[in-house]
């Protein structure tokens, strides 16, 4: 693998976008040069979305069967995330199955898991997912995921163990120290 996307220079990188030791209710979090650099950083990726949007086209041309959910994660997450319904998914009720990609605007990296949920009642759902190697179903729309944003983006896939790697000195979102993982600084704090 490029060395660009080694696990040390890639929290190095993070280490560029987040205050180390200083927890996000802390006024000196926002004030850090790292997070006024990530903000900087989101808000011109909010402004220029034009290969996103030729993106989820490709997506929707190549996998018409399925449904696209773009899903507005810039303001609060450095990346953008797709979610690609499989063609028996029930949306909005029922069953749904999804393969969804993330693409991090720190780096040209990419990732993709499989989530299934399903609703028990009006109220409550159950829910699963997966990171690679996904379930058989998902496979195939993984295959088309992963050549599409080779080709739109150049991005590489960082595999599972780089992505669960600690980065135990800062905190991301709602995930505290000790706790935080490069997925984490790299994509959003809303995965495992």
């Amino acid at each position: 693998m490029d060395a660009r996307f080694s696990v040390d220079a890639l929290i190095d990188l993070v280490h560029r976008y987040y205050p180390a030791g200083i927890h996000g209710d802390d006024p000196r979090h926002r004030a850090s040069e790292e997070f006024l650099r990530l903000d900087a950083l989101r808000r011109a990726a909010q402004r220029d979305d034009t290969a996103w949007q030729r993106f989820l086209r490709r997506i929707r041309e190549q996998l018409p069967e399925c449904t696209v959910w773009d899903l507005p994660g810039l303001p609060y997450d450095p990346s953008r995330r797709v979610r690609v319904y499989l063609p028996d998914s029930q949306v909005p009720a029922g069953e749904h199955k999804a393969v969804v990609m993330l693409t991090s605007i720190l780096a040209p990296v990419h990732l993709l898991h499989a989530s299934r949920e399903v609703e028990l009642d009006e109220e409550r759902s159950a829910s699963q997912e997966w990171f690679p190697p996904l379930p058989p179903e998902f496979q195939p729309y993984e295959a088309t995921l992963e050549a599409l944003a080779q080709e739109s983006f150049g991005s590489v896939r960082l595999p599972n163990d780089v992505l669960f790697t600690p980065v135990p000195d800062l905190q991301v979102g709602n995930t505290g120290f000790g706790k935080v993982r490069l997925l984490h600084c790299l994509f959003t704090d809303d995965l495992w």
